[in-house]
């Protein structure tokens, strides 16, 4: 049995509800095989506890913050290889003109390149798990193995009336050799790309492949203003979310990304079908598609997670400045500076988020939970004076106070380093794979 002591903390315990965000001072943590065995106050941890001198490593928190680790519930990882390719473009112009032409060039190995070098710049910023959707998957589950990270594992099928060019068949090839992989931090689901890639047989295989085998749904829906316009010329005036109720695909477990033009019968549909959707907010604005209207989403019962979509249009991993902009932007908007709570927004970074990939003991220190811990160091100028704990993690926290990224147990990210991992030959691997793209 491996024990692991985190002493001299303060914690942060998680939001369960999106309503409490409760904080205990002078606090540690004791695991065991990656389970939470206890985390709470010091001084009330029972005397049956492993002591230090039992474990197998005692981390001195240094007064810093644990946190459960993030969850990014929407990422293109190996996308990192083409971080700032046609920047100030709209989306469909994005892709069409700089990310397709530049795609038609990805190799199995240039994507486990790609994808490692997300999942490790993810680590650094407390992220434990990610959904992560692309092709070359299989390579993008050697590398969740190497960084140890959790990855749910989509590869996007699109399709027209001559089939999908065997992209299901390669899903569920991926789900049969990945689904539970690596002690069940990997995992595996099924993604039709988007309403306007695929067509309803592409859709209807995907929902029975789906629900044959207890696999979830990733997949985009209602990105832009012009997709939604598109879609209800193609499918008899039907929004992307009517679309897909239409065709069964909400009978698996869905996780829908941006959910940006949807109305609020589009809400009732997420809402009744316990669809998990995923906010983008950074990538939303960059490429001008919009902003999902949470609070509306909130208001009809949906669940919300978060998450960056991929390096290319974003363009970094930093979960950080997705959960800073939900806390902030939808106050702006609404003129209601009450309308998305700290707890709320935290939720949806971390319990949210884990569920809608599968990870249903995830996203809380509490006992019996999976230790994802990430440690914030609070110590500088810009979190003094540690006045609202819940306000400071929220509203100020950068992903540069990252100090330490746990997952299920085990240091994947401290203070600058990668323990078993080189980062440096990892970076110079994913510049010769970018420049070999690119030209």
């Amino acid at each position: 049995m491996s024990i692991i002591r985190i002493n001299n903390i303060d914690l942060c315990v998680g939001s369960e509800d999106g309503v409490s965000l409760p904080f205990i001072h002078d606090a540690c943590m004791v695991v065991s095989d990656g389970e939470i065995l206890y985390a709470g106050s010091a001084k009330d941890a029972p005397p049956t506890l492993p002591s230090d001198e039992m474990a197998e490593e005692v981390i001195d928190g240094g007064g810093r913050l644990a946190i459960p680790a993030l969850a990014n519930a929407h990422t293109h990882a190996a996308m990192t290889l083409l971080r700032g390719v046609g920047s100030d473009l709209n989306l469909n112009d994005w892709l069409n003109t700089a990310i397709f032409p530049a795609e038609d060039r990805l190799t199995a190995e240039r994507c486990r390149i790609g994808a490692t070098l997300g999942f490790l710049e993810m680590l650094r910023f407390g992220v434990s798990a990610c959904a992560d959707m692309y092709m070359f998957m299989d390579a993008s589950g050697e590398a969740a193995a190497l960084a140890g990270i959790r990855a749910c594992l989509a590869r996007s099928v699109v399709g027209d009336e001559n089939g999908d060019g065997g992209r299901l068949a390669e899903s569920i090839a991926l789900a049969d050799a990945w689904h539970g992989a690596e002690h069940g931090r990997v995992r595996v689901m099924l993604a039709p790309h988007a309403e306007y890639t695929s067509t309803p047989k592409i859709v209807r295989a995907i929902r029975d492949a789906a629900v044959k085998r207890g696999l979830g749904i990733h997949v985009h829906i209602s990105e832009t203003i012009a997709e939604v316009e598109g879609c209800r010329e193609r499918r008899n005036g039907l929004t992307p979310p009517a679309y897909f109720e239409s065709l069964g695909l909400f009978d698996a477990p869905t996780l829908a990304a941006h959910c940006v033009a949807v109305t609020a019968d589009d809400a009732r549909i997420l809402a009744e079908h316990n669809v998990a959707v995923c906010h983008n907010p950074v990538s939303n604005l960059k490429l001008a598609s919009g902003i999902s209207p949470v609070p509306l989403l909130y208001g009809a019962g949906a669940r919300v997670c978060l998450g960056t979509d991929g390096a290319a249009s974003n363009n970094n991993l930093n979960l950080w400045e997705e959960i800073r902009l939900m806390s902030i932007l939808h106050k702006g908007v609404s003129g209601n500076p009450c309308i998305i709570s700290p707890a709320q927004t935290f939720n949806a970074a971390t319990l949210t988020g884990m569920r809608a990939m599968g990870y249903n003991n995830v996203g809380l220190l509490k006992p019996g939970w999976r230790a994802d811990v990430t440690l914030i160091d609070r110590s500088g100028a810009h979190h003094q004076p540690l006045i609202d704990p819940a306000a400071d993690l929220v509203y100020t926290t950068q992903g540069s106070d990252v100090y330490l990224t746990m997952v299920d147990g085990i240091v994947r990210y401290r203070d600058g380093q990668y323990p078993g991992i080189d980062a440096e030959r990892v970076y110079e691997s994913a510049r010769a794979a970018s420049r070999a793209m690119l030209g």
